[in-house]
């Protein structure tokens, strides 16, 4: 299929708007959902979830993102592998978990849950963080430096637009992950999950805007 092609670009910009979306629903998802059906108010990492009855949606729903980010493609090679790696971290996040923090809601109905003797389903530990930063990192990378990249010599006023939300979507990430650097060096055991919300909100609306979902272009072919 041509590349110009109408239905090629609108599936493109239909696989940019569902990693959107799904990255700008996942904080809420898990936090409301573990408020309406364990009571749980808040974890301290949106990662901690893993251990409530959100898990599954946790779980897939990073492994959807990651999934369709490593089916994204660009004109730029670069780019192309930087955003399969950054889908291969996703899945990572959530098929290798933190390790267990559990909400205090559970652990006062379920005291035992902290004790050694009680076996918690999980998965491989110790390498949480490290899929976790490379997402990041590459994430930022690609919103600040390239989603602007092929900007056309005479782009449209919504193209430009798009470029400014670009710059800041990746600044709020760039600052919500130093945050969570500092605040895990100097408290550890504090709460990381509004730093973390948004920068994942940050990353949702740059892709949504990828996607077109708002600015259009009234040519199609303008996707970049």
């Amino acid at each position: 299929m041509n590349k110009k092609d109408p239905d090629f670009v609108v599936t493109f910009l239909t696989l940019r708007q569902t990693i959107g979306w799904v990255g700008l629903a996942m904080p809420f998802a898990v936090r409301l959902g573990a408020l309406a059906f364990e009571h749980i108010r808040t974890t301290d990492s949106i990662s901690a979830y893993y251990y409530t009855g959100m898990r599954d949606v946790f779980v897939g729903t990073l492994i959807l993102v990651g999934v369709l980010l490593t089916c994204y493609r660009t004109p730029a090679k670069r780019d192309t592998i930087f955003a399969i790696i950054a889908g291969i971290a996703a899945m990572g996040i959530g098929l290798f978990p933190m390790e267990p923090t559990f909400a205090k809601e559970i652990l006062a109905r379920f005291p035992e849950m902290a004790q050694e003797k009680c076996y918690i389903n999980r998965g491989f530990l110790g390498y949480h963080f490290i899929f976790v930063t490379v997402f990041f990192a590459l994430s930022f990378y690609l919103v600040y430096f390239r989603f602007d990249a092929f900007t056309p010599t005479n782009p449209t006023t919504q193209k430009l637009m798009r470029n400014k939300i670009y710059k800041v979507c990746g600044a709020v990430m760039f600052l919500a992950f130093s945050t969570i650097g500092v605040l895990a060096a100097v408290n550890q055991g504090g709460s990381i999950f509004w730093p973390e919300t948004f920068a994942v909100l940050a990353f949702g609306i740059a892709w949504l805007v990828k996607g077109q979902t708002i600015l259009k272009d009234a040519d199609v072919a303008m996707a970049a």
